[in-house]
């Protein structure tokens, strides 16, 4: 017997994100059902900010993506924070085994500018 496997193919959540503005949020992504999740943030120029993953459970949206409740969100703790330190760079956040049914990419800007491109799949273990 052969089970399947549910799996969400990479793509851009951000593009183009101008990281002169005060913050940038991304689109919620669905992650129910998945157990790994990966999301990359690459930036360009000189931007000084921190990203946060935010997740919620009681966010919710109907088939056709209209929002039937904005929900509460709630950074995610890392050990290292990801942040943008003046130059441009990536980051790399490989989330395992995550219980909340949403996501979603937000940079809060310090100072300096540059474009952020963010971009997330994931796995069932």
């Amino acid at each position: 017997m052969s089970g399947r496997k549910s799996n969400l193919k990479q793509y851009q959540l951000v593009k183009n994100g101008d990281m002169s503005q005060a913050s940038i949020t991304s689109p919620v992504t669905n992650i129910a059902n998945l157990d790994n999740i990966g999301i990359q943030l690459n930036f360009t120029g000189s931007p000084t900010g921190t990203f946060q993953i935010q997740i919620s459970a009681d966010y919710n949206q109907d088939y056709q993506g209209n929002v039937e409740n904005p929900g509460n969100w709630v950074p995610m703790v890392f050990s290292t924070p990801p942040v943008a330190s003046g130059s441009a760079g990536s980051v790399y956040l490989d989330i395992a085994e995550l219980s909340a049914p949403w996501i979603r990419v937000v940079y809060v800007r310090a100072s300096g500018s540059g474009s952020l491109q963010a971009w997330i799949t994931g796995k069932m273990i």
